[in-house]
């Protein structure tokens, strides 16, 4: 049995999403720029930006458009479909 969810709680501006512009078509999404760290004993660490939206919102390929959240813009350099209708775009800046 495929699985089954209603990602529109999740997907409401109100509450964990927002909106931006994928190659120009309106998209809703959450979008995280929490930093990562690599190796813990150096201490390097970057920002890891990501944008998690449904797999329909996201073109057959995705990797190097843009997408326009606020004032910033970014290249979508890996996109990850999580087999439940979600879709994680791996973000950097252009």
């Amino acid at each position: 049995m495929p699985f089954a969810e209603d990602f529109a709680p999740f997907l409401s501006a109100a509450e964990f999403a927002s909106d931006g512009l994928l190659n120009s078509v309106a998209v809703r999404g959450i979008f995280d720029n929490a930093y990562e760290t690599f190796d813990v004993s150096s201490g390097v660490s970057a920002s890891g930006p990501v944008y998690l939206l449904p797999v329909a919102s996201v073109p057959p390929v995705v990797v190097g458009l843009l997408l326009v959240i606020g004032a910033e813009t970014w290249r979508v350099v890996e996109a990850q479909p999580d087999g439940t209708g979600m879709s994680l775009l791996r973000l950097r800046k252009p």
